[in-house]
This record gives C-alpha cells, sequence and structure tokens, in this order.
C-alpha cells in the first residue's frame, strides 16, 4: 500500500466573545487565548508518504501440520514535521508459526 497525503487549514474563524455573550474578561480568557490563533494556520500544513509491504505464506507439510511465515516493511516519511517532531520512522516486522489440525 502507498499512501500520499496532504491536508491544511486555509482559513480560520472564531466568533469574538461578545458575539457569544462572554463578557467577563476573566472567564473568556480561561477558554483559549488568541494571541496564538494566527499560527494554528501555518501548523496546520501536513504532508507525508506512507509505504506498507507485506508477503507471508503456509508451507502444508502433511495434511494436518503446516507451517506459516510473515515479513513485512514499513516506511513513514514526515514531509512537514508537526508539533512532534519529525515522525519519519522504518519498520520491519516478522512472524513464523507452526499449527496442526485436529
Amino acid at each position: 500500500m502507498y499512501n500520499d497525503a496532504e491536508a491544511r487549514m486555509n482559513g480560520l474563524y472564531f466568533p469574538s466573545f461578545a458575539e457569544l455573550g462572554y463578557t467577563d474578561p476573566v472567564l473568556t480568557s480561561a477558554f483559549y487565548g488568541l494571541q496564538n490563533l494566527p499560527r494554528i494556520q501555518e501548523y496546520s500544513d501536513l504532508r507525508y508518504r506512507q509505504i506498507d509491504l507485506s508477503a507471508g505464506g503456509t508451507y502444508q507439510f502433511t495434511p494436518n501440520l503446516f507451517m506459516t511465515a510473515q515479513a513485512g516493511f514499513q516506511q513513514f516519511m514526515d514531509d512537514a514535521p508537526y508539533v512532534y517532531g519529525d515522525q519519519d520512522g522504518i519498520t520491519y516486522t516478522g512472524s513464523v508459526g507452526i499449527g496442526y489440525k485436529f
């Protein structure tokens, strides 16, 4: 699987506290601070790519005894690091199992 995603906010509008009916300045400052609102649009630019590959199989020794194996690869490429920093990473997974049908 391959995923290429991009997201951003193109505008941001919060009604004034007066429009919402709040007049107490102490109460309104407890909800959220307006000084950081312009930065939200800048931080909203997200872009990442993700690759997921997996393969597996089963080998039947007898009608009742079998073995399975699986391998996986995942890569995440963060092209626009956000609040948590650069999220690039690679993982490899694998498993082997033996089964018996009763």
